[in-house]
């Protein structure tokens, strides 16, 4: 089964051209936090060890293994290796290669866990070192006002009643971690009908080794509650048609799924409001968001058909010697497990029942059991990346509910500033399989138009 390192080694080596072995030894390096003693330098200090730590090795003790030091707040640094210095105040975040300096404000929650990813993200480069890995240019400020959001705005209360969570994997779990740090409450449903995977740890910062083999809902919800005093999570273990099917139509949906189909299949089922974000292996973090009827780009725009899809699809049709159609139902099905287990005999047959086709693949393509460059394509990216995916859909909720939400499409460089000026507008587009139907519409209309989403 793959593990977290073989997770994190093979986004590496596609990325800077070696070996899943030298990839590993690159990111066996070490970094030491210092952190100044107040309470606004400690918890940021942690959250950015959160999002360190599921990568590279972290240590808060000196060590003669550490390449970086870094230094959040007003402190000293302990080490003669090379140092970065992070400070955050209510306004700004900066990180350096010299000392900075900043108020003594302390920065909202959500604000900072959105900083430390990019902190986390010039952390890594720094002690990684290659050629292939994005560089953050020093020193990198992030304001509020990078964000669009206002200080009152981060205030305000999202009522998640009538919202359900799709998604248990890495992005979800930024999105609950968020959750940690606004006026939410109600009941929120997560849906997801997979299993806890061996590699799922390198990204999901609530899983631990005790957690593969649960079924995804089921440990996310068990293992994050204790963060949401006022939101209650209620596991459901299956996909989103099937949660449609049993409770109806839903006013509003936070997608976090890996998978351009399964978006897909999620428009079709017309939920009323949608808050979407998704990550491109570690280069960027893109958000999207709609609320019908509209004439903007619905989820089936954005995620449209693409010749990759097909070419993704048949190579793990071949791999696992199974028909290309079954690999477009998403899930192992006991008729396609019993194919599968001919090819792959050493792995029990009920090993396979329930996963995701790309999982496997994943899976076996790390256990060099299958090789192919298609294996690229469902590489996943490094904890911060995700959990930068997630918080930045709380954002967007956060300036929808504030009325300062006038595009809908956001794309953002986990390795950089976010910029608010780089927001568009994205409209319908003419041959979409979902809203360029004339029944689609008029069906939309009749339910939405009628009975608009509920405010959150």
């Amino acid at each position: 089964m793959i593990n977290p390192q073989q997770e994190n080694a093979r986004m590496l080596a596609s990325l800077i051209g070696v070996n899943e072995d030298e990839a590993a030894e690159r990111l066996d390096r070490t970094v030491l936090i210092t952190s100044a003693s107040d309470e606004k330098s400690q918890s940021w200090a942690s959250e950015i060890c959160a999002l360190l730590e599921r990568t590279i090795n972290v240590t808060f003790v000196p060590s003669n293994d550490a390449v970086v030091e870094l230094v959040v707040g007003d402190v000293e640094a302990r080490a003669t290796v090379l140092h970065l210095y992070g400070s955050i105040d209510r306004q700004k975040a900066v990180i350096d290669a010299e000392p900075v300096s900043v108020s003594n404000s302390s920065p909202h929650g959500l604000f900072a866990a959105i900083a430390a990813c990019q902190v986390a993200a010039a952390t890594l480069s720094k002690a990684i070192d290659s050629q292939g890995i994005p560089a953050t240019a020093l020193p990198l400020t992030i304001r509020l006002t990078d964000l669009g959001i206002t200080e009152s705005a981060l205030e305000t209360s999202l009522n998640l009643e009538d919202a359900v969570l799709i998604g248990a994997g890495a992005v979800g779990h930024g999105f609950v971690r968020a959750l940690r740090h606004v006026h939410a409450k109600g009941l929120m449903p997560i849906v997801d009908p997979k299993k806890v995977g061996g590699g799922n740890l390198n990204r999901c910062l609530y899983l631990q080794e005790a957690d593969v083999g649960v079924d995804k809902a089921v440990a996310l919800t068990r293992n994050a509650q204790a963060d949401l005093q006022s939101v209650t999570l209620q596991p459901f273990v299956g996909d989103f048609h099937e949660y449609v099917a049993l409770n109806g139509m839903q006013h509003t949906v936070m997608v976090t799924v890996d998978s351009r189909r399964v978006r897909r299949s999620i428009q079709a089922e017309v939920p009323g409001r949608v808050f979407d974000a998704s990550t491109t292996d570690i280069r960027s973090v893109v958000v999207h968001s709609h609320e019908l009827p509209t004439d903007r780009a619905c989820l089936s725009c954005i995620y449209k058909h693409v010749d990759l899809e097909n070419v993704r699809e048949r190579a793990i049709a071949d791999g696992l010697g199974i028909d290309i159609a079954m690999v477009k139902e998403n899930l192992i099905t006991p008729a396609a497990a019993t194919l599968i287990a001919l090819r792959y005999p050493e792995h029990p047959t009920s090993a396979f029942v329930g996963m995701a086709y790309d999982s496997l693949f994943k899976q076996l393509c790390a256990e060099q059991a299958l090789s192919t460059p298609e294996g690229r394509q469902v590489l996943a990216p490094f904890a911060f990346v995700s959990n930068l995916a997630g918080a930045l859909i709380v954002l967007e909720m956060l300036r929808s509910k504030a009325g300062l939400a006038a595009t809908n499409y956001w794309q953002v460089d986990p390795w950089g500033r976010p910029i608010d000026r780089l927001r568009t507008l994205r409209y319908r587009i003419a041959d979409c399989e979902f809203c360029s139907r004339p029944h689609v519409r008029d069906f939309v209309d009749q339910i939405w138009g009628a009975s608009p989403p509920k405010p959150i």
